[in-house]
């Protein structure tokens, strides 16, 4: 998740809207040419997106620190002990602040 005003998004993207977790709209955009999902906006976190892992050019670099919908994870997933953060449903306001406290490492 970065600041929207962190990133450039480059070249036009096809808009889908779909309700969140929160039951609030999240819009998801996607590539003109391919349908590649690049990133999200999630109405509950105005002015954050979200980005798909998927769209960098090294993203089997990243280890996930956090995992929302716990509740519905399958059994068969593990983690590799880099999850810091875990919560059920969508845990907006624990989410929210963890992403305050965390800001300054995007800078």
């Amino acid at each position: 998740m970065f600041g929207k005003d962190e990133v450039e998004i480059m070249g036009e993207t096809v808009e889908y809207t779909f309700n969140g977790g929160s039951g609030m709209p999240v819009y998801l955009h996607s590539c003109q040419a391919c349908s590649t999902s690049i990133y999200r906006e999630p109405e509950a976190f105005n002015g954050i997106i979200s980005i798909v892992l998927g769209a960098f050019d090294n993203s089997v670099e990243f280890e996930p620190k956090g995992e929302i919908f716990k509740n519905y994870k399958m059994k068969w997933l593990r983690d590799s002990g880099c999850i810091q953060e875990s919560f059920e449903e969508t845990a907006i306001m624990e989410r929210m602040q963890a992403l305050i406290e965390n800001l300054d490492q995007h800078t």
